[in-house]
């Protein structure tokens, strides 16, 4: 939050709002100090007038100072807080989120912390479920808050176990709900084993929603708990969630498992003994509820497990990796399309034997899939999954080459977008796809600009790929300058953007023989045409020269020529060319070779210096102050 704090003693300035709501003059507002004004505010304001009082809360704090924050305001929020009938739920959510900034910037020792306690667990206890979770996230920042004083005095733990207990106990399930969020935060801090306890009771609630709670938090716990003699205790109550009547019960109960992390990936028969039956059950079920939710964090659960690499429990491995197939076949589309973005995860957690037993005979039919969700995530997936070195090469070519193929003439953009967006991690590869690039050919000529931009992306790796004379022959002109002269920016951009690898892989003298002249010529046909693909050209220019300046030593006379070029864009009658121009000298200004130097020195300096004297456009100047700044520190 960005705060503007007045200082101690001052009013912050009053607000129209403010202003307009009280019944007293304007002169009598300004002098009144903070705390007063805000009283002032919330006792005698309409509700849009305490809105705008709330919202300032943390700048009448910090102007009141942490001393009298804790003898004036606090009391005063507390009285508001605990109002019966309670004030406006918007107030109360408010008040939760703007006491954030108390701690630890005003409130840093646990004493004072607890001072917020009482307000808390009165919002703890509110109907509206926003003013509850607020409460909640409240809480669980103090706590963390507290973490650095810990260990806690016992008068500190005992308030905090007492505040839980009457949440937990209480008659109404609201409260009951928001202590199920608080328990693993408070466990963290004091290790209290009377948290633990409350926690298991909640998990056992006769009401749902208080099971809900409890299932949604129990993997924090878990974690909290940091080790399986612990967690023993709660294991039960975790089974009995896990097969608990509501399906919504037990949808949380098998997605919070995913909260646990790596805590008891050290205790692998443990794990296989008590979490394996469940995941097992949960991508069975026949709630597609509970299926999709299990799709969604498959990828985590599956980690916690502790089963990667160790030979002793490969059959346990393989057991998970079937449990992630038959959500993968789901009848649901939600439940496929959520398991399908974790394909890459399981892959890599899998290796490449459970890919080619389990996961590969699916590819085909998920790439098939008749809903486009799921379709665009095995797009996204195949290429996640070909990083990391867990696939061979020739594995990757084999199983995911004709799918590739098939979602780059798929009907729907997005599908396609997922692989010219990723297809350069596998530019080393594209030689052994000849209907890959051929597809990525055809595409060029696209309706839709963010598939042309994609191509435009790819083409400087299919030149490292298939070699600069399938670049030249076949690429130049169908593709790369047809897309150059785009008419949406963005795919010029693009174009650009390409222009740092195709030097790294082309070198200057094939650059200067190639690339350069086509330049030139579109620069000369464009001088009175558009003004917008001079500026594309000269800024393609500039980042040819840039490029050249990060490989010296070379040799060629490239960047020589380009600069040559970029000089030249600042004699255009357009101003927005000019400035370009010098925004493309700034960049080469910097270079170090004793050649290029020269060449500053004598040319690129002067010109800038003349054009800022007889510039007059502003934003041309500024661009050639910034340019002949650059020179100077350099």
């Amino acid at each position: 939050m960005s705060l503007t704090i007045a200082p101690t003693g001052v009013s912050p300035p009053p607000s129209i709002t403010l202003a307009r709501s009280l019944p007293i003059g304007v002169d009598e507002v300004a002098g009144m100090g903070p705390f007063d004004l805000y009283k002032e505010q919330m006792d005698n304001g309409n509700t849009e007038a305490k809105v705008d009082a709330m919202k300032r809360l943390p700048v009448v704090a910090f102007a009141l100072g942490s001393e009298k924050t804790q003898s004036d305001l606090l009391p005063y929020l507390k009285t508001i807080a605990l109002m019966q009938p309670p004030i406006e739920d918007e107030l109360l959510l408010l008040m939760a989120k703007q006491l954030e900034t108390f701690v630890p910037a005003l409130l840093s020792e646990p004493k004072q912390v607890l001072e917020l306690v009482p307000i808390v667990e009165r919002l703890a206890s509110i109907e509206e479920t926003v003013v509850r979770n607020q409460s909640v996230v409240l809480m669980n920042h103090l706590c963390v808050s507290m973490q650095t004083c810990a260990p806690l005095d016992a008068d500190i733990v005992s308030s905090l176990v007492s505040m839980s207990k009457r949440l937990a106990a209480a008659d109404w399930f609201t409260a009951k709900v928001s202590s199920a969020g608080m328990l693993p935060e408070l466990y963290n801090l004091t290790k209290h084993a009377d948290f633990s306890y409350l926690f298991k009771e909640l998990c056992v609630d006769e009401t749902p929603m208080v099971r809900r709670a409890a299932a949604q938090h129990f993997g924090k716990l878990l974690k909290a708990l940091g080790g399986k003699d612990k967690a023993n205790e709660l294991i039960p109550v975790l089974q009995q969630l896990a097969s608990d009547e509501q399906d919504s019960v037990r949808m949380l109960a098998v997605a919070t498992m995913a909260d646990v992390g790596n805590v008891y990936c050290d205790s692998p028969e443990w794990t296989k003994e008590f979490i394996l039956p469940l995941l097992k059950d949960a991508s069975t079920d026949l709630s597609w509820r509970v299926r999709h939710n299990l799709s969604k964090v498959f990828g985590g659960v599956a980690q916690s497990l502790g089963f990667q690499g160790k030979a002793k429990f490969a059959d346990d491995q393989a057991l998970v990796m079937a449990c992630f197939v038959s959500l993968l076949a789901d009848v649901e589309a939600e439940a496929r399309a959520a398991a399908v973005g974790h394909f890459a995860t399981m892959v890599h957690w899998g290796g490449s034997d459970l890919f080619v037993n389990h996961l590969m005979p699916l590819l085909p039919a998920l790439a098939d899939d008749v809903v486009m969700e799921v379709r665009s995530k095995c797009a996204l997936a195949i290429m996640e999954s070909s990083e990391g070195g867990t696939l061979e090469d020739s594995l990757i070519v084999q199983s995911f080459g004709p799918l590739i193929e098939s979602f780059l003439q798929d009907e729907f953009q997005e599908v396609q977008l997922q692989v010219l967006g990723n297809l350069h991690k596998l530019s080393h590869l594209l030689h052994g796809m000849n209907g890959v690039v051929s597809s990525i050919l055809n595409m060029s000529k696209a309706t839709n600009w963010r598939v042309r931009r994609g191509v435009a992306h790819l083409l400087p790796h299919l030149a490292e790929a298939r070699g600069l004379d399938f670049f030249a022959n076949v690429l130049m002109e169908p593709a790369w300058l047809v897309l150059l002269l785009d008419p949406v920016a963005s795919v010029r951009v693009a174009c650009v953007q390409g222009m740092p690898v195709l030097v790294k892989v082309a070198g200057q003298e094939w650059m200067t023989q190639q690339i350069l002249p086509q330049h030139v010529r579109i620069y000369g046909h464009a001088e009175a045409g558009s003004y917008l693909i001079r500026i594309t050209i000269l800024q393609a220019h500039a980042e040819t020269a840039k490029a050249v300046q990060e490989h010296p030593g070379s040799g060629g006379s490239l960047w020589m020529d380009t600069v040559a070029q970029i000089l030249k864009g600042m004699d255009d009658k357009v101003a927005n060319v000019r400035m370009v121009a010098a925004q493309g000298l700034a960049k080469v200004v910097t270079a170090d070779e004793p050649d290029q130097r020269a060449i500053i020195e004598s040319q690129i300096m002067p010109a800038l210096e003349k054009q800022l004297a007889e510039e007059t456009d502003m934003d041309c100047q500024a661009a050639c102050t910034e340019a002949l700044e650059a020179a100077q520190q350099k």
